[in-house]
């Protein structure tokens, strides 16, 4: 029996909620956003907390974090100090942690200055890979050892697991959907399009840059459990570029292996990528944090499904620029959130 299975995703559903309360967010003083955790909370890693001055004088606020009962997390509160529109990083210590069986926690961050007060929800996961290599053969009953993040989108629901070894990156995407569509020479068709990016890369704003972020697009080929691999940019691509509706087949990356099946309304994306490319920028060790982000490509079902959203990127914080096009992809009215989600890589959940 598979052990990512559609019984799963239903508990999964059930008893996950992703959710972000902060009433009037445009007109507060400030924007605040809980960052995943890029190690297991019973390992006592540091919470981060963005804070973003929203108006155009400085800030000065004492920022505290509520994590999920029973855990303890010093200091009880932290002083910020910020110039008009700068973001801070703002770190507390989980002395006290533990894991939850689905990954998800909730936590409440608050700023106070004077008598303003900004308070925001989020349900938060931890978003790391465990070392181990994976045979990529379509069965995902290999990944029970990974740590799954879940997310639901028009009443949709993905699970993404990752894995690492010294020589490459594996990731499962699980795609709970009506159908799939393999590629095809016209019309839209389902995929993955993911992002991977150094911890010091920022996404630009204006298409005379580069990327500085590895991308790729995983496909079925529409034959058996064959997929491939397109990769859509590397760091030294022109953003310009990436805006192109590009010919697949000259994109199409031989060096990774790829896997597609689909049991019981579930398709499974599964594919390991080689570090060696990346290597220079993300070097494979354990307690190394990159940036990584996924949006399931599902036209016609849910349309597109983007991590950004569910990890609480704030509204202004989605980028054109951030994602590629590809002929087939079916893109909405408003643009893909930026692909600069914190992702870890550990040495096992356990």
């Amino acid at each position: 029996m598979r052990s990512i299975s559609r019984t799963t995703f239903a508990r999964a559903y059930l008893a996950i909620t992703f959710f972000s309360v902060s009433a009037g967010i445009a007109a507060e003083p400030v924007a605040l956003r809980v960052e995943s955790f890029t190690v297991l909370p019973s390992t006592g890693p540091l919470a981060f907390v963005e804070v973003e001055n929203r108006q155009p004088d400085p800030y000065r606020g004492m920022i505290a974090l509520k994590p999920p009962e029973g855990w303890r997390i010093v200091p009880a509160e932290r002083e910020v100090v910020l110039a008009e529109k700068e973001t801070k990083r703002i770190s507390f210590a989980i002395e006290l942690g533990r894991n939850a069986a689905l990954n998800s926690y909730a936590v409440e961050v608050t700023a106070t200055a004077g008598d303003t007060k900004v308070v925001r929800q989020q349900n938060v996961a931890c978003a790391s890979a465990p070392y181990f290599k994976p045979t990529i053969d379509g069965n995902p009953d290999e990944w029970k050892d990974a740590i799954g993040v879940r997310f639901t989108e028009g009443g949709k629901r993905t699970e993404l697991r990752t894995y690492w070894n010294r020589r490459s990156f594996s990731l499962l995407v699980a795609v709970e959907e009506d159908t799939l569509i393999g590629q095809r020479r016209s019309g839209a068709f389902d995929g993955v399009q993911l992002a991977i990016s150094p911890a010091d890369s920022r996404t630009a704003t204006s298409p005379d840059k580069v990327a500085d972020r590895y991308e790729f697009l995983l496909a079925w080929t529409g034959q058996g459990t064959a997929g491939k691999c397109f990769r859509l940019a590397a760091p030294e691509t022109q953003l310009a570029t990436t805006q192109n509706n590009r010919d697949l087949s000259s994109l199409q990356y031989d060096d990774a292996t790829v896997a597609v099946t689909r049991t019981d309304g579930v398709t499974y994306y599964e594919c390991s990528i080689p570090f060696k490319p990346m290597r220079d920028r993300i070097r494979p060790s354990e307690g190394r944090e990159f940036f990584l982000s996924v949006l399931v490509h599902d036209p016609d079902g849910t349309g597109i499904r983007d991590w950004g959203k569910t990890a609480g990127l704030w509204p202004w914080q989605r980028n054109r620029l951030a994602w590629s096009k590809w002929p087939g992809a079916k893109w909405g009215k408003q643009p893909p959130y930026d692909n600069k989600l914190h992702w870890g890589l550990c040495a096992s959940k356990y």
